[in-house]
């Protein structure tokens, strides 16, 4: 598959011989460009989508993977344009929410996998959600774990992002320890705009509470060998308060998703834990009714590298008591 114009494309080697990521690598067309997957379990009939958010890619569901084909799903983990093994974009003004919307809206669709179940961490609940919205049938199941999507007033439209953008100028230019010691908006969008290189396996490592291996440390840094990879990173904590419009006519339409949904926030996430998201979606969905809602402990933002069995265990046995 050709490479679009002003688009980069990491290197195969860059991956090889990743700690427990053994997966056959699939790829779709979206916009021009490679959208990368992993789809084990295709002889199972029930399919469970995995979406990751920023700065992390499917590597992040490595552990989960090989435990819910076990319990007899097919798993779909894909990876976001700008991030894993999908083509990168080099100019950062592509890397719009609406954009990154159309492309997971788009794989969805070439997939053509409906009635299915999903679990959505960070930014892949800020944009799965959308495309749930927009494409009600595709889910029967849904898991919501260390999210957010913001429904606003029209104050709240008009001063939010004028906060967030005054908490990023004062920041300044954060180093990484700065981040580290402080875990912030402001920081975390500085360091991401202004850092001259980016240590993403240091950052996964200072959100979650296990301690990770230079090896799989090194396997976060893989899709970003050079700066000019980093757009989609350096962008995506600037436009998290963009589209407001947009995003409250989703809102509207997922009140009118009525399946089953699940949160599992974590106790220690120092961006969403005790903020009342969870609570949110909960109060939102009607689906989410007398759910087993649990906050996971002993857990970071990165859930998913803290408590990957718990997680798959919890969504599967789950999965089946809601009949799925």
């Amino acid at each position: 598959m050709n490479i679009k114009p002003n688009t980069l494309r990491t290197p195969d080697d860059a991956f090889v011989g990743l700690n427990d990521y053994p997966f056959e690598a699939n790829y779709r067309q979206v916009d021009g460009m490679r959208l990368h997957y992993i789809d084990e379990g295709k002889e199972n009939a029930k399919a469970i989508f995995l979406l990751h958010g920023q700065p992390s890619w499917s590597y992040l569901y490595r552990h989960m993977i090989p435990l819910l084909v076990d319990a007899g799903y097919r798993v779909i983990a894909p990876d976001l344009i700008g991030f894993g093994k999908s083509d990168k974009p080099m100019d950062s003004e592509t890397h719009t929410y609406a954009n990154q919307v159309k492309w997971m809206g788009d794989f969805v669709r070439q997939l053509g996998v409906n009635n299915a179940s999903a679990f959505m961490q960070d930014w892949g609940g800020m944009i799965g959600l959308r495309v749930l919205a927009q494409q009600p049938q595709w889910l029967d199941r849904l898991v919501l774990a260390n999210t957010a999507l913001a429904e606003m007033s029209k104050l709240e439209k008009f001063m939010v992002p004028k906060i967030l953008k005054l908490l990023a100028v004062m920041a300044g230019k954060p180093s990484l320890e700065k981040f580290m010691g402080n875990i912030n908006y402001g920081n975390w969008a500085g360091y991401f705009r202004h850092a001259e290189s980016l240590q993403i396996g240091q950052i996964i490592q200072s959100l979650t509470t296990r301690v990770l291996n230079e090896d799989e440390m090194r396997a976060y840094d893989a899709p970003f060998p050079t700066p000019q990879y980093y757009a989609a990173p350096r962008k995506m904590p600037e436009i998290v308060a963009s589209e407001l419009d947009e995003v409250n006519a989703d809102w509207e339409k997922l009140k009118r998703w009525n399946k089953p949904m699940l949160t599992l926030f974590s106790d220690k996430d120092p961006f969403l834990a005790d903020q009342g998201y969870d609570k949110k979606f909960q109060k939102n969905f009607s689906g989410a009714l007398g759910q087993p809602h649990m906050t996971v402990e002993n857990a970071s933002h990165f859930l998913q590298e803290d408590q990957s069995k718990l997680l798959a265990t919890r969504l599967s046995c789950w999965l089946q008591q809601t009949s799925y």
